[in-house]
């Protein structure tokens, strides 16, 4: 008889992920070894973060998916996966200069980006790509539109999140669309987001947002409608109007 090693508290969601391996399912594995992954935070690093628990739930699933239980626990292989988080940890530490420090971060972003386009199936939202990595909207924002010439001087004034030239009833024009998409569902975030071109995001076209977000162009449109109504409450703004 073939040896089973997989630990009882762990055999149901085990079992259950193996035959569902959405992004539902990949969250639901991931809340029942949460306490796997808390104890390898402990041991390998000491004191978390939100990018150490970021990179702890990225290295959890991937050993998931290579665990033989046959031949240990997964307590003992998902503990042995989570050693790299001292590697991952050190990464984090070093003291680099502000342009290799944008460079460090936007390969994060965009590592943590597709960790959350695997666990829920889509883009994530700016809002939810905050929680996951710890970084500000602002820091966001200067990661995406960071390019090599740029100097240090236009970085801060984009990290500050007022431009150069900026009249004050721009920033509070910007500051009503943040109140309005703070409130928003997820999809409705990131229609804001590729409409209005938020956090350095590239703006898109509703024929473009429909193809990427997976929706009819006239879903997209009553989106945006029930949007702009929310706007509007504060004052007239037409960003969603074509």
């Amino acid at each position: 008889m073939t040896n089973d090693y997989l630990e009882d508290d762990y055999r149901s969601p085990y079992e259950t992920w193996q035959a569902d391996q959405t992004p539902l399912g990949n969250s639901n594995i991931l809340k029942a070894v949460n306490p796997i992954i808390q104890k390898g935070i402990s041991a390998h690093v000491g004191q978390s973060n939100p990018l150490i628990i970021s990179r702890a739930r990225q290295i959890s699933l991937e050993g998931l998916r290579n665990y033989d239980r046959s031949r240990s626990r997964l307590q003992t292989h998902l503990m042995n996966r989570l050693q790299s988080l001292k590697r991952a940890q050190r990464q984090m530490g070093q003291v680099v200069s502000a342009p290799e420090r944008i460079m460090l971060d936007r390969a994060n972003l965009q590592q943590y980006n597709q960790e959350l386009m695997d666990e829920l199936g889509r883009d994530p939202t700016d809002a939810e790509l905050t929680n996951r990595t710890g970084f500000s909207s602002r820091r966001i924002k200067k990661v995406r539109s960071w390019q090599p010439s740029m100097t240090e001087g236009k970085l801060d004034s984009i990290d500050s999140g007022i431009m150069p030239g900026m009249a004050p009833d721009r920033r509070a024009q910007d500051a009503w669309i943040q109140l309005v998409y703070d409130d928003m569902p997820a999809l409705d975030q990131q229609i804001m987001e590729y409409t209005l071109g938020l956090n350095g995001r590239k703006p898109l076209s509703n024929q473009e947002i429909a193809a990427k977000l997976k929706r009819s162009p006239g879903a997209i449109s009553q989106r945006k409608q029930r949007i702009q109504a929310a706007l509007n409450q504060e004052q007239d703004l037409s960003p969603f109007l074509e």
